[in-house]
């Protein structure tokens, strides 16, 4: 773990969120007018294909625009969760206070040379991509060859959204394992004061909603790409594939460390329970048997008292997270994608 004094970089991405934070502006403004400049870019490119009229804007070109922002803003509200939930999470390890910090920098900041070197790789295989098929950047073709300025303008924003898509998910995986890490300072887990436990199961929700996120624009997406030929099929296809269950192994993975430390906690406390309840029910008989029935009321009641512990005991979660939480966030992700398969489903066979 990095130390105070020996800190990695930050990468190009974390020093952007940083001056983006420090414009005078709202953060929402400057995403709208990256999204406004994408827009713009894109639909210049079909214009200069002569795909469409100057000043007439595409909506396929406007859905395109989004994934540029798209991406920046994921990585930069769940920087902005993570320093809360490490806020909340922080007074369950008062005494580690400098690991925390350091926690902090690395859930919140990503290495300098390993973003570098993602987002190169990224740029160089989409490049090649487009320039064996051009229909992965260049969405709408005019009549004749690809216009000089619709190349560069398709590119500049085309490639630098898709690029983003693997920093996005490194971000993704590399803050959720820091997520384990905070857990792991925890000595030892109470089952009764579980509140604070709660705040990171927020931003891996967070994280895997935005990836699901992704899929169902997707789908909206290919509503409009459906008159439109296009050689990105095959990465919004992968994107699907990949998405849904890594958004579940994002929710699962890093919470399971602390809930099988909760689980063990939970069973340590149901069998000091079990232990008290035997000898309760000893010492009843023992009374019974004696024909001591002045303490019989009393044993009874604490025999009666030490069930009810034990019946709060069962009823206490192991997983990190409020009642239902994780029931809607299955909702969330898989009503939807029914809905659409059962609309897909009847559209074919009402057409057949």
């Amino acid at each position: 773990m990095a130390t105070t004094q020996n800190r990695y970089s930050p990468s190009w991405v974390d020093r952007l969120t940083d001056w983006i934070e420090g414009l005078p502006i709202p953060v929402w403004a400057f995403y709208a007018i990256l999204y406004a400049v994408a827009a713009l870019g894109l639909n210049g490119a079909s214009w200069f294909n002569e795909a469409r009229p100057w000043g007439e804007f595409s909506l396929l070109q406007l859905y395109n625009a989004i994934w540029l922002p798209l991406a920046l803003i994921v990585i930069h509200n769940t920087d902005s969760v993570a320093h809360k939930a490490l806020d909340r999470f922080a007074p369950l390890v008062k005494e580690k206070s400098k690991q925390l910090d350091n926690l902090r920098y690395e859930m919140t900041t990503m290495p300098r040379r390993t973003v570098l070197w993602i987002s190169v790789i990224a740029i160089i295989f989409l490049t090649a991509g487009a320039i064996q098929d051009p229909t992965l950047i260049v969405y709408e073709f005019g009549e004749g060859p690809i216009h000089p300025a619709a190349w560069f303008l398709s590119a500049l924003f085309g490639i630098s959204s898709y690029s983003m898509a693997p920093v996005m998910i490194y971000h993704a995986i590399r803050q959720l394992n820091r997520v384990t890490q905070a857990f792991a300072l925890i000595e030892n887990p109470s089952i009764f004061h579980q509140q604070p436990l709660y705040a990171f199961s927020g931003l891996a929700m967070r994280t895997a909603l935005f990836l699901v996120g992704q899929v169902y624009i997707t789908y909206l997406g290919d509503r409009l790409y459906s008159d439109v030929v296009t050689g990105d099929d095959l990465i919004n296809g992968a994107l699907t594939i990949v998405m849904i269950p890594l958004a579940l192994v994002m929710v699962l993975a890093p919470l399971w460390g602390i809930h099988q430390r909760l689980s063990l906690a939970k069973q340590d406390a149901l069998e000091e329970n079990s232990f008290q309840i035997e000898r309760a029910q000893r010492k009843l008989y023992a009374a019974i048997d004696q024909d001591k029935y002045t303490n019989i009321g009393g044993l009874d009641s604490a025999l009666d008292s030490i069930n009810k512990v034990r019946d709060q005991l069962a009823s206490v979660p192991t997983w990190p997270w409020a009642a239902g939480t994780f029931r809607n966030f299955l909702s969330a992700v898989f009503l939807p994608m029914l809905l659409w398969a059962l609309q897909l489903a009847l559209g074919r066979f009402l057409g057949s």
